[in-house]
């Protein structure tokens, strides 16, 4: 809001208060501004109902509902309890608490819970038969139960046919048991539908499983529908921002985002932007944004994730830092869900500000998570990076390490084998570097730099130049064919090795032909004029194993 008109302020101020006033005397009326995301009005509603009715546990269940879906899951377990005291009777607050059970591993309380509720109930109230099952279908992996779920919700639609949120349920609890086959899901939303044409929520759950399934045209059309039947459906603009955005559409998706924002500029709304913003790879906008938020309310623990990766990302690591910091601190302190990116980040962030040791340490955090997961590629990914913050700072044992982790698991990428070849030649373990470089060449013959420090390796194994590296060496040469100006560096070196052999061999003539290449790409060579200065003393000792390679 610009300005600092008070009389303005404060006339809207009321007048928003008004507004609430009248909404939250139907209970109806207030879940529905859930539906549409805007939490704090909907907080506000539900707490005029419960100072008018505060012996009714409906108004208790939904508003711990709305603060599920806020995310507020702590304010969400107070308002079943305190729904259980005020009303004990009330089955739904048992489904609530269960719920909350479930999401934290407690299986057994949340089964308890769901025993109450449905004894409470006598196992005949839909509504509570859909609340449990919503629990099971939304419940993390290893707690779900997607079984239970549509067996409950398939009880409760024969209790109440006409119910078009049951078949919402069934078909998000099917979808969830099918991603990959969707058709039952959509089956049970065209039901919604075939009820109410105009149930925008089942036209955005269609819309939601072609998008999943990347048919963005498709679900691109299944969102403008809904936004026409209900222009202030403020979810559709939202899922047509995240849509557009994995379409790549950057621009199109901040638009809709904004749209979004019109309808529900709570600061709920601006905080879930501000982590699109960063989605959107758009980390100077995120930044911001989230500054913003932060100055009115720092108890999304989440937002000081997003701010450090932000700020990493625009390579300001001093304060991305300072976040990730705050975001470990304020973690410790709630029930906020640490990830492995968030150990990846902290330890990206300790390398760019010269704390590699720690570094090590929190990406290793970031492995061992991803593996416990199942995740072992994206654990191979970690690898190779502490390998590359080891080898940038010359630390060749500990990349060599870090790039044999990264090989287990990744057996074909050229980078790491490269990398580790490179980390094994500076430890001077040429033998290892040889194996590693044989590899790149083998997964792509066609890249000339495997062919260059293999033949680098193989010299190196050679210190007595007997030759058992001129088999790599002309391999090189062969693959530089008529770009040898552009890799005359490279050409130096092998061809000098090259003339040593043959210098070594007594094939003197041979030996002069190679350094005189080499005198082609460097006449001021210091290996090359050695050579000549000792055929003229007729001197037959080696000439000393080039070096700087």
């Amino acid at each position: 809001m610009k300005g600092n008109n008070t009389m303005k302020i404060s006339m809207l101020a009321t007048g928003l208060f008004v507004a609430t006033l009248s909404i939250g005397q139907d209970l109806k009326q207030s879940i529905q501004i859930t539906k549409d995301e805007q939490f704090e009005k909907a907080d506000k509603a539900f707490k005029v109902l419960i100072n008018a009715k505060p012996d009714n546990g409906d108004n208790y269940f939904y508003e711990g509902e709305n603060f599920f879906a806020w995310g507020k899951l702590d304010s969400a377990e107070a308002a079943y309890t305190k729904g259980i005291k005020m009303n004990p009777t009330n089955a739904l607050n048992y489904a609530g608490e269960g719920k909350i059970k479930l999401n934290q591993g407690k299986s057994q309380d949340a089964s308890d819970n769901f025993f109450k509720a449905k004894t409470l109930s006598k196992s005949k109230d839909a509504t509570v038969l859909s609340k449990i099952a919503e629990a099971y279908t939304g419940a993390p992996a290893q707690n779900r139960d997607l079984k239970q779920a549509i067996d409950l919700l398939s009880q409760a639609i024969l209790m109440d046919s006409k119910n078009q949120d049951l078949y919402i349920d069934l078909g998000d609890a099917q979808w969830a048991a099918d991603p990959s086959n969707a058709s039952n899901a959509i089956g049970q939303y065209e039901k919604a539908l075939s009820l109410n044409p105009k149930n925008v929520i089942a036209i955005l759950r269609e819309g939601m499983i072609y998008q999943n399934a990347a048919n963005y045209t498709l679900s691109y059309q299944y969102y403008q529908k809904a936004n026409q039947v209900d222009s202030t459906f403020a979810p559709a603009y939202r899922q047509k921002a995240e849509m557009l955005a994995a379409s790549q559409r950057f621009d199109d998706a901040i638009a809709q985002y904004k749209k979004y924002l019109a309808l529900n500029d709570a600061l709920s709304a601006r905080d879930r932007y501000a982590k699109f913003l960063y989605l959107a790879k758009k980390y100077t906008d995120a930044i911001s944004e989230i500054q913003k938020v932060l100055m009115k309310d720092s108890s999304d623990v989440y937002l000081y994730r997003v701010l450090a990766y932000s700020q990493f990302e625009n390579k300001d690591y001093k304060n991305g830092l300072i976040s990730i910091n705050k975001f470990f601190a304020k973690a410790s302190q709630s029930n906020a869900k640490i990830v492995a990116s968030d150990y990846t980040y902290y330890g990206k962030l300790l390398s760019k500000n010269g704390q590699d040791s720690l570094a090590i340490v929190k990406m290793n955090q970031a492995a061992t998570m991803l593996i416990a997961s199942g995740a072992s590629g994206d654990a191979s990914d970690i690898y190779f990076q502490i390998g590359t913050i080891c080898y940038l700072g010359s630390n060749c044992h500990g990349a060599i390490t870090y790039f044999l982790k990264r090989v287990q698991i990744t057996q074909t990428d050229v980078n790491s084998y490269y990398y580790l070849g490179r980390a094994a030649y500076d430890c001077k373990n040429y033998k290892m570097a040889d194996s590693a470089f044989s590899l790149v060449i083998s997964n792509r013959n066609d890249l000339l730099i495997g062919y260059q420090w293999k033949g680098y390796s193989d010299q190196s194994l050679d210190s007595t130049f007997s030759g058992s590296g001129i088999p790599a060496t002309n391999a090189y040469i062969q693959k530089v064919g008529n770009d040898s100006v552009k890799n005359k560096d490279g050409m130096i070196i092998s061809l000098a090795y090259l003339g040593n052999c043959e210098y070594i061999k007594g094939n003197i003539e041979q030996s002069k032909i190679y350094w005189n290449r080499v005198k082609f790409f460097d006449p001021s060579n210091q290996n090359m004029l050695r050579f000549f200065e000792i055929l003229k003393q007729q001197q037959k000792q080696p000439m000393k194993k080039p070096g700087n390679k």
